[in-house]
């Protein structure tokens, strides 16, 4: 079968060994037309489709995973923010909603069902229904990390970097530790789009202080790789503006 054959099976049966067979025949005409100087649109958009797909794919194998490890371990909560975000870039999100709705409602007052139901709305991104839902949540307990976070991640979506920010040093002070560096990662991307490029390269140093305590080298290269273009970014500034 030629390419466009496999990409028709793959898309229909979603069948591995069809995306193995037609990936190298895909770079292998990309590559050769590249070297003719002859790229073609549509080949790029038939290979993209062929990745999406399989992207697509791997995702819903990956839901199956998340439900077979929370019907072993239901309070798993771990797995279920995972399956909640991975139902969400299949576009299924309300799937997620629904159910934590419903979960909500039979147990009113349970701080653990209201976390997930935030990041429900969350990876919805319906910020206005995950609000109330957190202050709820942290009416109950004022130092919930997790409901902390997620009323940063509403403030930085609502437009209020600065109440975000303070929200996620609060749940650095709650806890310090190497297992929450959540918190700093989502302060080096606030920093970054608000254009405050040298605060934000002291987060990226934070993690990496953090990650060399614990000796996670390869946690360790992405942040490092981030420091970097920062830091390469703010000298080409400085050259431009002495006076910054």
């Amino acid at each position: 079968m030629d390419k466009d054959e496999l990409l028709e099976r793959y898309e229909a049966l979603g069948e591995e060994s069809d995306f193995l067979a037609a990936k190298p025949l895909f770079e292998a005409e990309l590559r050769e037309r590249e070297e003719r100087g002859q790229p073609d649109a549509e080949v790029f958009r038939q290979y993209g489709y062929l990745l999406h797909c399989h992207g697509r794919i791997a995702i819903r194998h990956a839901i199956d995973a998340y439900e077979r490890s929370i019907a072993l371990n239901p309070g798993n909560d771990k797995a279920r923010a995972m399956w909640i975000g991975a139902k969400a870039e299949l576009e299924e999100e309300e799937h997620a909603v629904t159910l934590y709705r419903e979960r909500v409602a039979a147990a009113p007052g349970d701080v653990r069902e209201l976390r997930l139901l935030a990041r429900a709305y969350l990876a919805a991104r319906d910020f206005d229904a995950a609000r109330p839902v957190i202050d709820e949540g942290l009416a109950l307990a004022p130092d919930d990390n997790v409901l902390i976070c997620d009323r940063a991640d509403v403030k930085a979506a609502r437009g209020d970097p600065e109440g975000a920010l303070a929200d996620w040093r609060r749940a650095r002070e709650l806890d310090p530790g190497p297992g929450n560096m959540g918190p700093v990662y989502s302060t080096a991307f606030l920093l970054e789009r608000e254009g405050r490029l040298a605060e934000a390269a002291e987060s990226w140093e934070q993690i990496i202080d953090g990650c060399d305590a614990e000796g996670w080298e390869l946690t360790a290269v992405w942040p490092r790789q981030e420091l970097q273009r920062l830091r390469g970014l703010l000298a080409a500034m400085n050259k431009t503006d002495p006076d910054r």
